[in-house]
């Protein structure tokens, strides 16, 4: 629960620095050809543009498209591609 002097702008920027020093602590641990395919890092990064541009018209696509781009990944390693 957040302070009642907190507003909804700062709340935002401190959710949004946490996932972002999350995603740069993952960033120094795993090598940087594979970053781009890190769930982890991938979920980081979702959580910045939620943090910050949640209430846009673009929020469902950006959700669908990462969503979509996991559930892809997800396959594409099961698979076997992309090791």
């Amino acid at each position: 629960m957040t302070s009642p002097s907190a507003t909804p702008g700062t709340s935002s920027l401190r959710e949004a620095a946490a996932a972002a020093l999350l995603l740069g602590w993952r960033a120094w641990v795993t090598p940087l050809p594979i970053l781009w395919r890190d769930w982890f890092a991938i979920l980081c990064a979702f959580w910045i543009v939620t943090a910050l541009a949640s209430r846009t018209r673009a929020w469902p696509f950006v959700a669908a498209a990462t969503m979509s781009g996991l559930l892809l990944l997800y396959g594409a390693l099961q698979l076997g591609y992309g090791r």
